[in-house]
């Protein structure tokens, strides 16, 4: 009993939650690499306490980055595609189904967006606490409902106790 009446309190909050409450004025901006093949760069990235790469990211918490770009397309839906390559295997990242509604996560605004609208998405990845301790190259590729990417990254990271 006691276990439901945290998860409903936590419910709410959760639900509540939202990029537009996000701040992320002090994060740095940080460089990155462009995508394989003719993917758009995003026009910034900002992550959470990584003021240059690797990025560290510890286990048992969430990465959050903010990813500002121009919308090359009129948007209905947007989600990330996120592939991660360690010790030579690439593999998908799955995201929750809350993270991988991208319009949820844009700031200020919401789908559809339009052609040319300057936009800020942000994420959350969680890096849970059974991911070995490893350096990885992550990838992400923001599309919309065609498959047409938005802006596309590729940052180096270590994972960390």
């Amino acid at each position: 009993m006691f276990k439901f009446l945290i998860l409903v309190a936590l419910v709410p909050a959760v639900m509540l939650q939202n990029a537009d409450n996000i701040n992320y004025d002090d994060w740095d901006v940080i460089p990155f690499r462009p995508c394989a093949g003719a993917r758009p760069p995003p026009a910034s990235l900002r992550i959470e306490n990584c003021p240059q790469m690797p990025c560290q990211l510890r286990r048992g918490t969430s990465a959050m980055m903010v990813m500002d770009y121009t919308s090359l397309t009129d948007a209905t839906e947007l989600r990330p595609i996120v592939t991660a390559t360690a010790l030579g295997i690439t593999a998908p990242y799955e995201l929750p189904a809350n993270v991988a509604a991208a319009c949820n996560w844009l700031v200020g605004a919401r789908c559809p967006t339009s052609t040319g609208e300057d936009l800020t998405w942000h994420m959350t990845m969680p890096i849970t606490p059974i991911y070995p301790l490893v350096s990885v190259t992550i990838e992400i590729d923001l599309q919309d409902q065609s498959g047409q990417t938005q802006g596309c990254f590729v940052i180096d990271a270590r994972v960390v106790a």
